[in-house]
């Protein structure tokens, strides 16, 4: 095994501003391996498919300080410091992006009419993570300027001003984003939404996210604010106390109190939309149409059945087998569904939010 090697800064050959820390750089890589594992565990153990973003961020967490051990190892090699800094850099995006999409499922299930600042829950998770999305490239650009090699002056400072925009942006959202959060904490309280759900522990672990999220992202933008040689650049100790840490934190949290332990049951994801042919048109196949069909719930095939007359003046299939499948599409027919309060609504041509214990009779046009 190579040794860690120690260049003065001011070597033409140096990679880093200042020496790297061997130790530090393996003590947070096992670090965030043990909650990249977590959260990877979780993710199945739960079934939410929607972490697969925060197992990306741990994830590059884990590579960023993983190449910073060999950055170490070879001072000398560009690649690595190169590979570190842009995998830290946007690693907290993908953060960001899990907080926005497990608060629209906070309020798609503990809310009535899931919606919050008139924003419906599903919306509401799009344009964040569509903002989210656009800071990143932002910051990218602005990150792969800084990370090249022999790169001018001129070029340095456009590329940190293009970061820091992106930082400062990220960090606009994320106080919306916390506003919008306290919006849904007092409707909760308001409306009594306190008993049995739980929400609390998970609604305090993401304020606790986004508050270290908020401590890196000024801790950025302070330490940019003088140049990449000012004095907080040139000091390792204030990366690992004010990036690896806090960030570190934050995922740690989010394994702690993971979100799948209190979205559970029918209603905890959003709807699948279900897209199906519309009325025909010459100039294409059809106008697509799309419905919400509940993933948690099940809803009735025609399982055999006799013919009989209708009145529509065909066949029609009649089946009195309890019918409990898997949500396999849109089902035409007629039908009468049980509500949770016990009255019976009959339901055409489309069936949506069916309890999975439901028996009934299925009839089908044929």
């Amino acid at each position: 095994m190579v040794a860690p090697v120690c260049l003065d800064p001011r070597d033409p050959d140096a990679q880093w501003p200042y020496c790297p820390s061997y130790a530090g750089a393996i003590t947070f890589t096992a670090l965030f391996s043990a909650v990249t594992l977590a959260h990877y565990i979780q993710a199945f153990t739960y079934r939410k498919p929607f972490c697969w973003v925060v197992c990306m961020a741990s994830t590059w967490e884990t590579l960023g300080f993983a190449f910073r051990i060999m950055g170490a190892r070879n001072p000398r090699a560009s690649g690595w410091p190169v590979a570190s800094q842009m995998l830290v850099l946007l690693a907290p995006l993908w953060v960001n992006a899990f907080v926005y999409m497990v608060v629209g499922r906070i309020v798609y299930f503990w809310l009535p009419d899931k919606r919050i600042w008139g924003i419906r829950a599903t919306s509401l998770t799009r344009w964040f993570v569509w903002f989210d999305v656009i800071v990143f490239l932002i910051q990218a650009a602005g990150g792969m300027m800084l990370s090249g090699t022999d790169v001018s002056a001129s070029q340095t400072k456009i590329g940190l001003d293009i970061y820091m925009s992106g930082i400062g942006v990220q960090q606009g959202v994320l106080l919306a984003f916390i506003g919008l959060m306290i919006t849904f904490h007092v409707r909760a309280l308001r409306e009594g939404r306190t008993h049995a759900t739980r929400w609390q522990p998970l609604v305090y672990t993401l304020y606790g996210a986004l508050i270290l999220i908020s401590i890196r992202i000024i801790f950025r933008l302070v330490e940019f604010s003088s140049g990449l040689y000012g004095p907080i650049p040139t000091h390792e100790s204030y990366f690992y106390a004010l990036e690896a840490t806090p960030m570190f934190l934050a995922l740690f949290s989010l394994a702690a109190i993971h979100p799948g332990r209190y979205l559970r049951g029918p209603g905890s994801e959003f709807a699948k939309p279900i897209v199906t042919k519309g009325d025909m048109r010459w100039w294409c196949c059809g106008r697509r149409k799309r419905t919400r069909v509940q993933p948690d719930y099940d809803t009735p095939k025609t399982q055999g059945g006799a013919q009989s007359d209708s009145e529509y003046g065909r066949g029609e299939k009649t089946s009195d087998v309890p019918l409990t499948a898997r949500s396999e599409g849109v089902y035409e027919g007629s039908y009468e569904a049980p509500r949770s309060d016990g009255v019976y609504d009959r339901h055409d041509d489309r069936v949506i939010d069916v309890p999975r214990t439901a028996q009934f009779p299925y009839r089908e046009r044929v």
